[in-house]
């Protein structure tokens, strides 16, 4: 499983658990295809066990994670 944080705020709180920050994208630091290129590779280097998501480092396994930092109203 890789995690996509959507906001640079909330790559930055949980860094220990986000593997990408696309809130780079409302940053102005990066554009929509570079996050996709970011992306695509990062999808290509886990495929082939060049490297590990954060969740194979520290060996949680779930076989499904709604992730919803949000509080349910």
């Amino acid at each position: 499983m890789i995690k996509v944080a959507t906001r640079s705020d909330l790559a930055r709180r949980w860094h220990d658990l986000m593997d990408l920050n696309a809130g780079r994208i409302a940053d102005g630091e990066a554009s929509i295809e570079d996050m996709g290129w970011e992306l695509f590779r990062l999808m290509l280097d886990v495929a082939s066990g060049r490297k590990k998501t954060w969740a194979e480092q520290h060996r949680l396994h779930n076989a499904l994670v709604l992730f919803n930092p949000a509080p349910v109203t």
